[in-house]
């Protein structure tokens, strides 16, 4: 097992290495770069905006200024932001909170409806249980997450009153049962096509695990079917939801994304939008390296608990 992890964070290593290659410089490249900010205004002359790119190190060479970059990332400093001249760690960490209670909340339900689902869906397969699941799943997975945000805003906000219509908390009071009001709309919207797939997943795990040997020898011995279902059926068939978690954690960061811009929710996704717009490329390059490392460390820690949960990958991890 310690080979294996060795390895894996070898790869992940050598994959953020180039993700930082990349995004450096596409984002350098692009057009406009980060001074037309403040060239927009017109009350800069040239002169102006050529001593700021040195004091900026944007008048060196791009392969000069990225490999500063890195070195001072490796080091533990990723710059200042170019919108206020704070550290991007501390920009970033007073946004990954809202990020990460949005993502915990959204997966959490969408795991609990979606098991549900998809074991109801396979244990009554071909019934009208299982083809509104599989109808409603088609259609979670074919609605955009902003058109469906704006139509939860606008039913639940705008007509019923019922839920906020944006923020995290109310300003003023920012109670637990405050904030969990905040929540429920951006959950749900978050949720749902996370929903959607863990319910087509477990469902497919479920009968190709229901069909299996030992479940027929199980029930010839006259053990009763809900228990074989809670203990053998359902605990087999999550194994292989536990790495569908870990992989899904890229869509689920990019539905955070559109999801906290429709709700103007204070998380990474819309520090990232405000910052590309901002053209503060030492936040975008943060955020950036941040979620990649997320993901990555998701892909590993879901390799790592198959491995743990299936003692017959032991070996072979090895």
């Amino acid at each position: 097992m310690g080979g294996y992890v060795g390895r894996r964070l070898l790869q992940a290593a050598g994959l953020l290495l180039i993700v930082s290659m990349i995004g450096f410089a596409i984002l350098h490249l692009a057009p406009g770069g980060p001074l037309s900010q403040f060239a927009a205004g017109g009350d800069m002359t040239q002169e102006d905006l050529d001593r700021l790119a040195e004091q900026l190190g944007l008048n060196r060479p791009l392969p000069v200024q990225y490999l500063d970059w890195l070195w001072r990332m490796l080091s533990g400093d990723w710059g200042l932001s170019f919108r206020d001249q704070q550290p991007v760690l501390s920009v970033i960490g007073s946004h990954v909170g809202a990020t990460m209670e949005l993502m915990l909340t959204s997966t959490l339900l969408a795991m609990a409806i979606g098991a549900w689902v998809g074991i109801l869906g396979a244990i009554r397969r071909y019934s009208l249980f299982d083809a509104l699941a599989t109808i409603g799943a088609m259609v979670a997975l074919s609605i955009p997450t902003f058109w469906f945000g704006l139509v939860v805003i606008y039913v639940f906000s705008v007509g019923l009153g019922w839920l906020p219509a944006g923020n995290r908390y109310t300003i003023g009071d920012e109670s637990f049962l405050d904030q969990l009001h905040h929540l429920v709309g951006p959950c749900i919207v978050l949720a749902l096509v996370s929903t959607a797939v863990w319910s087509r997943y477990m469902r497919s795990s479920m009968l190709d695990v229901i069909h299996q040997d030992y479940i027929r020898t199980a029930r010839s011995k006259g053990i009763p079917e809900r228990r074989i279902l809670i203990h053998h059926a359902v605990r087999n068939a999550l194994l292989p939801m536990i790495t569908i978690t870990g992989l899904h954690l890229p869509s689920l960061l990019s539905g955070a994304l559109v999801t906290e811009t429709v709700f103007t929710w204070p998380g990474m996704g819309r520090l990232f939008l405000d910052s590309i717009s901002y053209r503060d490329y030492p936040v975008v390059m943060g955020i950036l390296m941040f979620t990649a490392v997320l993901v990555l460390l998701g892909s590993l820690l879901a390799d790592l608990l198959y491995h743990v949960a299936d003692p017959r990958l032991g070996a072979h991890g090895a």
